[in-house]
């Protein structure tokens, strides 16, 4: 008899080399599409790139980005709120290309940065800025509110810098609270990657790819055949811009269908998970923790704990 003796780590890569081995796996994601492609490769998952999404930056945002920083540098914000890395560097190049990137900097040392993830936090460092505040629980704009209803907010001031999406929940909640609000946004999310786009994400670091919605359509057919063991979405975004191409190609209701009876929907936090039941698609994995590690570890742990092959 032989005696195989494994580390931990060995055995826990084994583990996940059997759980996911022989599953294609749909990434909609365009930013951090080849990390997540490479987490689901450690656990044994074939991915299949498709993103679904983009960002544009356009120069109506940016002169928007302008007068948002002009409004911090008179209102003077008790806390500015942060929801993403690349809503950080676009307003920094909007800053600088204008010749206050300096006074911006110094505004914000002086007051409290709220970051949604410590993804925007990472991106302020680059800026040596930092977040004195990010929700631990939830990384989402109902995570920031709960953090903030932690203080009084009667007369505090508060600028909001969203990402591509938007929701007045935030903003009406905390005048609300007695707070005064006022909120910009650089960036919108669209169907293409545009050059300027392009560029922040080179900057962040992220090998990124960018929307096609051939692709797109070429994945509702996959999916609709069956060959799709499993789709990831990381956004809330990614999710409506499938949905809307299905829509545009007389694909929705098969799509629907397919979701909900041949595919393991995966969805990265609430938000997301919240978009795709508005759908009428069934979620079957979110993670505890809205990552994307902990997201293809939750998706390992329920084909594990269900007995699921791939093709099945």
């Amino acid at each position: 008899m032989i005696l195989l003796i494994l580390t931990f780590n060995e055995a826990i890569a084994i583990d996940k080399l059997m759980s996911l081995s022989d599953f294609t796996i749909a990434v909609t994601g365009s930013r951090r599409a080849h990390e997540l492609a490479h987490i689901i490769r450690s656990f044994g998952g074939r991915p299949y790139i498709a993103p679904t999404i983009g960002i544009e930056i356009t120069q109506p945002s940016g002169e928007r980005g302008k007068q948002f920083i002009m409004k911090i540098l008179r209102e003077k914000p008790d806390y500015v709120v942060f929801m993403t890395g690349p809503g950080v560097y676009s307003l920094m190049d909007i800053a600088k290309e204008s010749g206050i990137q300096d006074l911006l900097t110094n505004a914000l040392h002086d007051t409290s940065i709220v970051c949604r993830s410590d993804k925007p936090n990472t991106a302020l460092s680059h800026f040596k800025l930092r977040a004195q505040l990010i929700p631990r629980d939830e990384n989402t704009a109902k995570g920031i509110l709960r953090l903030l209803q932690k203080y009084d907010l009667r007369d505090k001031k508060i600028a909001i810098f969203w990402h591509g999406s938007y929701s007045r929940v935030l903003s009406d909640e905390l005048q609300k609270n007695g707070a005064d609000v006022f909120e910009s946004f650089t960036y919108t999310y669209s169907n293409k990657l545009d050059s300027a786009g392009a560029r922040i994400l080179e900057r962040m670091g992220f090998k990124y790819e960018p929307p096609n919605e051939l692709m797109v359509v070429k994945l509702i057919e996959e999916i609709n055949k069956g060959t799709i063991d499993a789709i990831t979405f990381t956004s809330p975004p990614s999710a409506q811009e499938l949905f809307r191409i299905a829509i545009n190609h007389s694909l929705e209701m098969s799509l629907v269908r397919s979701l909900n009876a041949k595919v393991i929907v995966t969805v990265i936090g609430p938000s997301t998970r919240k978009v795709l039941e508005e759908n009428n698609v069934f979620v079957d994995v979110m993670p505890n923790i809205y990552k994307m590690g902990a997201m293809i570890g939750a998706l390992n742990d329920f084909v594990k704990g269900r007995g699921y092959k791939a093709g099945l």
